[in-house]
Order: C-alpha cells, then sequence, then structure tokens
C-alpha cells in the first residue's frame, strides 16, 4: 500500500482542509506515514501571513527534495495563491496545485469524520475574506466568500462528536462573515442533544452581538468561555492606517460590557508590533491600553512586509530591531496578564478536555496537566499552580 505524508502550516482552517485531503487519499487506499522518509507522496498545505511562513515552506521543500526516497512533492495552501511569489521559478519539480478542493473527496461538500493526531475537532464554517486590513495579504488568496449551510454544520458535529470529539472548534478566515449570522448557528448548535462543548475561534469586536453573548451566559456547558478578539494595535492613528473597522473606545467599551456578563471569560488577542509608521509613542499607547483591558493572553507578532498589500507600499518602515524591542515590551506585559489572570482562576473547578498525551485544556483556556488515559471526555478539574495559560 502506497504511503502520503501531510504537514500543514498556519490557521485551524489550513488544518482543517488537511483533514479534508487526508481522509480523501485515506479512501483510495492510501496509508498515512508519520516520517516522510517512509512516504510515496508529500502534501505541503502552505501559508502566507507572513514572510516567515513563507521562508518555512520553501525551506521545508528544498529539505524534502532531497530525501533518498523521492516522494512526490505537492504544494497547495495559501502561497501557492500569491502572486507575488514565482514558485514555479523556484521548485520547478514539484506539483503545484492552485485549487485546493481538487485534493478533497467531493469539493462541494466539505465534511471530515474525524481529526487525525487531534483530541478536539476544528469544524470550517466560513471561508474568505474582503475586510482588506492595509497589512493583510488572506483577501488577495482567500477572496471568495462561503459559508457551510446550517444544516451541514450540524449534521458534521453531530458525526465529529459520535466519533469521540467532545470539543468542536468553530474556524473561518472571517468567522463573523458566517452569511447565516454566527449567533444563530450558535444557537441551533447548542440544541444537540449530545455531551460536548463547543469553542468560537478569532472574532472581530464589531461582530459580535449581544445575542452571542446571551448564549455563552446561560449555556456554559455548551459554549467555552473564551474568545479570541484581535485588538493588532492601542493606537486610534494606526488602527486606521490598518484600516481596522472599530475604534480604542468601541473596543474598550465592547470588552468591558462582555467581561460583566461573564467574568470568568479568556479573553485572548492578536497585536502586530512595529506597523509602517508607529512611533515609539504609538508603541506606549499600545502598552498602555493593553495593561488596562482585561486580556489574559495576546498573541504577539512582529509586522511582516507582504507584496501586493498597501501597507507594502508605506513608508516610515519600522527597523527590525526595534519591532524585536517592542515586541519584548509586549511579552512582559503578556507574562503579568497571563500570571494574574490564572491567580483568580487558583482553586475554582473548571470543565476541560483532553489536549496532547498529558494535558487537559479548560473552556477558559486554562492548560493543566493529567495522568489520565481517556480521550474523550469531558473532565471537571480544579486549576493549580502547576497550571498555565
Amino acid at each position: 500500500m502506497k504511503k502520503y505524508f501531510i504537514h500543514t502550516f498556519g490557521c485551524k482552517v489550513n488544518q482543517y482542509e488537511s483533514q479534508l485531503i487526508s481522509e480523501n487519499f485515506k479512501k483510495n487506499n492510501f496509508e498515512r506515514s508519520l516520517k516522510p522518509e517512509d512516504a510515496d507522496v508529500i502534501i505541503l498545505n502552505s501559508c502566507t501571513v507572513t514572510s516567515e511562513a513563507d521562508k518555512e515552506c520553501q525551506y521545508l521543500i528544498r529539505k524534502l527534495s532531497k530525501l533518498s526516497n523521492n516522494p512526490k512533492l505537492i504544494l497547495t495552501g495559501c502561497l501557492v495563491k500569491n502572486k507575488n511569489v514565482d514558485l514555479n521559478k523556484m521548485f520547478p519539480d514539484i506539483e503545484v496545485i492552485t485549487d485546493k478542493t481538487i485534493l478533497f473527496n467531493e469539493p462541494q461538500k466539505q465534511t471530515v469524520s474525524g481529526h487525525d493526531k487531534h483530541s478536539r475537532a476544528f469544524l470550517k464554517i466560513q471561508d474568505g475574506c474582503n475586510s482588506f486590513c492595509s497589512y493583510c495579504i488572506v483577501p488577495y488568496v482567500r477572496n471568495v466568500l462561503w459559508s457551510k449551510p446550517e444544516n451541514e454544520v450540524i449534521s458534521e458535529i453531530t458525526n465529529l462528536i459520535k466519533n469521540g470529539y467532545s470539543e468542536i472548534v468553530l474556524t473561518g478566515i472571517h468567522l463573523g462573515k458566517y452569511e447565516e449570522g454566527l449567533s444563530t448557528l450558535v444557537e441551533k448548535i447548542i440544541h444537540i442533544d449530545l455531551d460536548f462543548r463547543t469553542r468560537i475561534s478569532s472574532i472581530d469586536i464589531n461582530e459580535i452581538d449581544g445575542k452571542l453573548i446571551e448564549l455563552m451566559k446561560a449555556n456554559p456547558n455548551k459554549i467555552c468561555r473564551h474568545l479570541h478578539i484581535p485588538l493588532q494595535s492601542g493606537s486610534e492613528e494606526i488602527l486606521k492606517q490598518m484600516n481596522r473597522k472599530y475604534s480604542k473606545n468601541y473596543f474598550e467599551e465592547k470588552t468591558a460590557e462582555i467581561i460583566k456578563k461573564l467574568p470568568d471569560l479568556a479573553l485572548t488577542t492578536d497585536i502586530i508590533t512595529g506597523f509602517p509608521g508607529e512611533t515609539e509613542e504609538h508603541h506606549k499607547e499600545t502598552c498602555e491600553f493593553v495593561k488596562k483591558l482585561p486580556f489574559s493572553d495576546f498573541h504577539i507578532f512582529r509586522y511582516s512586509d507582504r507584496e501586493g498589500t498597501k501597507a507594502f507600499q508605506f513608508k516610515n518602515k519600522v527597523p527590525s530591531d526595534e519591532i524585536k524591542k517592542r515586541s519584548k515590551d509586549l511579552f512582559e506585559i503578556d507574562l503579568i496578564k497571563r500570571k494574574v489572570f490564572l491567580t483568580k482562576n487558583l482553586g475554582t473547578k473548571r470543565k476541560a478536555v483532553k489536549i496532547g498525551t498529558n494535558k487537559l485544556l479548560t473552556d477558559n483556556y486554562i492548560v493543566v496537566e493529567t495522568n489520565t488515559s481517556k480521550i474523550s471526555d469531558i473532565f471537571e478539574i480544579k486549576i493549580t499552580e502547576n497550571s498555565k495559560i
């Protein structure tokens, strides 16, 4: 039996789509290999959000092309849709597939039965973005808006739960653009009469309606107490340059309203440091702003120039050593935020699911060590000092 190996770069949507590809290979009598050197075919599902993502993928291609078993290399994903990267010239001997859906079993019906090597199931319910934030390449490589019909979402979740997945993570390129309304969909999901919980992945602040918050408040066992809401900058001027669709005041007031209703919520975020034109004063604004907001954790990204975006043309680029220094400032604030949130939760009991071999993830995004061998159950655990965000 022939073997395939698949490597995924980037977001949860990519991980979901890799699972679609994986299941299709299995249906075509391939066996999944855990090592690229044992595979007949290697699929690379790429990301192009940052220049580092491009470099990582290109490095792996060069490494895999030297394997003695001489596997067939297939490259797909967002990098191949980036018109500013000439992959055919760089790697003439690999197969480049622009339309990833031809690697799915049924291109028009995107459903998975499980997730290899995962205890939680990622479920793609939306694709595409047309927001055109000035720094972001995504609307140029995933520009077609698509939403999975409600009945298919419910059917797929039901199947995943029955296959042993206790947590379903709703994912999308721009989740708030779900056509039939995210809160309306969530309301239908929580009425599935099975033992599971759902987690909402990244969503913009201006796309969180009151209905969603009320559903979260009323259904703590069905909807995780966690929202990931990208901020990107704490400077009003930089937010406008980024083409973000909210103000600082709106973000602060809305998050305060959410935390008031859901005081045990884990509020996580994304921050970009070193955006073109960002001065030291802008950076200080961001630091002071995130200090006073109730974040439990933030992901810090150093600005990455992406040819084809509006920001690529902006002047006053911040030197890399200065970006590195600013990211260090933010990491120090992040460390404090994590400790504060963990201390707030010490001694409390939370519902958690298994992640990895010896860890549990609580509904409010705290990782706790475990020695249980069970995989699919929802556990009640106590937060200890050994836990982490």
